[in-house]
């Protein structure tokens, strides 16, 4: 009997050591693999499309939650949830879009950011897995170009390869059938991956739906599409086609002696097939011979769409020389408009600007108070029931012992009333503060940026929701260790989580503190909400016309941005209308300059110094981030809730405040003699042998690095002071850095440098050789020291001349 109960022991004891192999053997076991970005390309602070497919190699099912952690900065990201149901032996695929990549490797770090819990994210228990453990994927920066051709054949744009445009040291090309192979991306940050996109002779029309209105939206914040003539464009171009620039009708041959003057070069020997093309409203010519136009370009938000008159696949265009000069012509020009329009590079990061700037300010919350009266009155009441009423009361029932403990409770009591008082808003509700900043567009569709925060009343979790429009992250805090940051990515779940739905998203935030703050950013757009009708004069340095506010709310402290400089002109209700009549300091209004508007005071003390820091905010992300489309601008606040964003099952009060602002061309009016002065020109300032712009140092005014030997600045005059002119008498060049460079001055006659005498300032006369038919100056700079580079200023001018009468 007791050999049994041993035996019986035993066995109990076997079963229990190998219990746990049991279970783990019939565990799930997950393998993943992971594909990012187009053709495994992606650009750094921009969004991408990411696949990834989870294999379960174990005998049983696993039902839970992949969760991704995604990091948008330095410091800030999310974890996004995909809920997964996979069988023993099954395969799945999950696609979604990444809003914003992030380069780890570039920082050194290997931080997992794939996870999986079984049982949901929750309350489940994380489990391992194999395969790929971090997203990765070639990253590339802002100072490479990358081309996405949408083609038959790749080799009929042969002419793009080894592309280097001015500027810009690289190129990728990236066919779009390797996008195609898995699948066009349905959101317009999933077309991050590129910067360009060209069409070929391609039947866009054929694309869903929701992929052609992705490329579109992915246009008008910025993008550049290029369409190569077609005898079926109209057709083949599906959503753009109310988009293109030209008109085709009929066919005809053009000269290679066209395309040689096109390109200033001897490259084309053939004649080339061209569509007789008209230009369509709003459209601008980028090339023409006599009545034959051969490339124009029409803006589309703040991008670009680009078309030509001949097909850019077919020969014998596609194999002469002169092709690769055509395609950098036009890349260029295309590129140059967008970014004159006001489209950031991204080694300026508004998503990270925003931390510094605006998202500083918003998690500024205003301290509860008690006013004077209210606390003195209960300080006099306070004494006079310590004083003479406890000590009555207590004398006529002979307890005056009790006043030991009777007092201390009284004075809790009082300090405890006058607290809750002072922070009843605080203790009844949460405070919510929501700052943001929108460009207004022609059709009325708001773009921008904004940053919430909370300050909470209790602990926990909260979560806020909003539509698909609206991007979601949140400030996720690292730590430095010996070798660098040394957690970032890798607990962006812990901190933060959003669900995504086929209407929008939820994001929450995860074990809040009592009386804390947390911070939610990202980006919205907003259709057709209103403008401003905006008809301004300038003549004579005086700007007169009306104003109309379109929007449903009113707008304060409305002003315009001219340079560094804003006239305030007032409020404006819905639907009203102001008149203007104020005088300028200049010949005209030039466009909107960034300047160092922030809060430069102590910590604020009131309700008004947070205010006033909360604008001075918003004015420094815009005028460094927001459209500079060589424009002024119209400026004004509203306090009336723009974002589409809310906090789910918590009471709140919000407190928002909005900043629009809406570009604008006024109508200039010159008689006799005026001066185009240097803020009324866009300036580039461009290396000769590698086309790098020069490093502009800090925040100083033309203040440059130039590491390289020689440059080429060139001044562009506005197009239509351009028209007005009849005769240019003199130009002044001003800070010359003699000791630095030797200066030369393009002459469009003899189509050669003239040499510049060696002085600080200079004034030329008889300048009509120096300016070009389309309102060029150009210099060229020849440093003396070529060893180690060189730190200095750039020459300014200022040109004057007289109007056509």
């Amino acid at each position: 009997m007791l050999k049994k109960q041993w035996g019986i022991m035993l066995a109990m004891f076997v079963f229990c050591l190998f219990m746990p192999a049991i279970h783990a053997s019939a565990a799930p076991e997950l393998k993943v693999k992971v594909t990012a970005g187009f053709d495994g390309k992606a650009k750094f602070g921009k969004g991408a499309p990411i696949t990834v497919e989870i294999e379960n190699n174990g005998t049983s099912a696993f039902t839970g939650d992949m969760i991704i952690d995604t990091q948008q900065s330095y410091e800030s990201g999310i974890g996004e949830v995909f809920p997964l149901d996979i069988q023993a032996g099954e395969t799945k695929t999950v696609t979604f879009i990444n809003q914003k990549m992030f380069d780890f490797n570039m920082y050194g770090m290997n931080a997992k950011s794939i996870f999986f819990y079984e049982g949901g994210w929750k309350k489940g228990k994380e489990i391992d897995h194999k395969g790929t453990q971090q997203i990765t994927v070639a990253m590339y920066h802002d100072d490479t170009k990358i081309l996405t051709a949408f083609t038959d054949n790749i080799d009929r744009l042969s002419a793009l390869k080894g592309m280097r445009l001015t500027n810009y040291p690289s190129t990728q090309m990236i066919d779009a059938s390797k996008i195609a192979a898995l699948k066009f991306p349905e959101e317009a940050a999933g077309w991050g991956p590129t910067d360009m996109i060209i069409v070929d002779e391609y039947p866009i029309a054929d694309m869903t739906a929701a992929e052609q209105q992705a490329i579109m939206e992915w246009v008008r914040t910025g993008g550049i599409i290029i369409f190569g003539g077609s005898d079926h464009l109209a057709a083949e171009s599906g959503l753009f086609a109310d988009h293109l620039p030209l008109s085709l009708n009929g066919k005809k041959t053009i000269g290679p002696e066209v395309f040689n003057e096109w390109t200033s070069r001897d490259d084309f020997d053939k004649e080339v097939t061209v569509a007789a093309a008209t230009l369509n409203p709003d459209s601008k010519v980028i090339f023409s011979k006599d009545a034959d136009i051969l490339a124009a370009s029409k803006s589309l938000g703040k991008g670009l769409v680009l078309q030509t008159a001949f097909s850019v696949g077919d020969e014998p265009f596609s194999k002469m020389h002169g092709a690769a000069a055509v395609w950098k012509n036009l890349l260029d020009t295309a590129n140059q408009s967008v970014v004159a329009g006001g489209v950031m590079p991204y080694y300026n990061d508004p998503m990270e600007s925003l931390r510094w700037t605006i998202g500083n300010s918003n998690e500024l919350f205003p301290s509860f108070k008690v006013s004077a009266p209210f606390l003195f009155g209960v300080i006099i009441f306070y004494i006079i029931i310590i004083i003479p009423v406890l000590y009555i009361v207590l004398k006529r029932k002979d307890k005056r012992e009790h006043a030991w403990w009777i007092i201390p409770s009284i004075s809790v009591a009082v300090s405890v009333f006058i607290f809750a008082y002072g922070a009843r808003d605080r203790i009844g509700q949460a405070q919510l503060q929501q700052t943001s900043v929108f460009d207004v567009e022609q059709d009325g569709r708001l773009t921008g940026y904004f940053v919430e925060s909370i300050l909470t009343n209790k602990a926990g979790d909260f979560i806020f929701s909003a539509p698909k429009e609206t991007t979601m992250s949140t400030y996720t805090p690292y730590s430095m260790g010996l070798f660098g940051p040394s957690s970032m990515g890798g607990n962006a779940h812990k901190r933060a989580i959003l669900e995504r739905s086929a209407t929008g998203s939820n994001l929450h935030l995860r074990n809040i503190g009592y009386w804390d703050v947390a911070t939610v950013y990202g980006q919205t757009t907003l259709d057709s909400i209103g403008n401003f009708d905006i008809a301004l004069t300038v003549k004579d340095k005086q700007l007169t016309g009306e104003i109309t506010n379109n929007f449903p709310f009113p707008v304060k402290e409305l002003a315009i941005w001219s340079g560094t400089s804003r006239i305030k002109i007032g409020d404006l209700g819905p639907g009203e209308t102001m008149k203007v009549n104020e005088t300028l300091k200049t010949s005209t209004l030039i466009r909107k300059r960034s300047s160092n508007s922030m809060y430069m005071g102590q910590m604020p003390g009131t309700s008004d110094d947070l205010m006033k820091m909360r604008k001075d905010s918003l004015l420094t992300f815009s005028g460094e981030f927001m459209s500079n489309d060589s424009k002024p601008a119209l400026i004004g606040y509203t306090d009336s809730k723009l974002v589409p964003i809310e906090l789910d099952k918590t009471k709140a009060a919000t407190d928002s405040l909005t900043l629009l602002s809406q570009s604008f061309t006024p109508k200039v009016e010159f008689s006799g003699d005026f001066t185009v002065d240097p803020e009324m020109m866009t300036m580039s300032l461009i290396s000769e042998a590698n086309s790098i712009q020069a490093h502009q140092l800090g925040n100083a005014a033309n203040m440059y690095y130039f590491d390289e030997d020689t440059y080429i600045q060139t001044w562009q005059i506005p197009e239509d002071l351009m028209q007005k002119v009849s005769i240019w008498k003199s130009m002044d060049i001003t800070k010359i850095q003699k000791q630095l460079y030797t200066l030369q001055i393009w002459n469009v006659k003899t189509k050669s440098y003239d040499p510049l005498e060696s002085e600080r300032k200079l004034t030329l006369d008889s300048i009509e050789d120096y300016i070009s038919a389309d309102g060029k100056v150009t210099f060229k700079m020849e440093f003396i020291n070529k060893q180690n580079g060189n730190e200095g200023q750039a020459p300014d001018i200022k040109l004057h001349g007289e109007v056509k009468k």
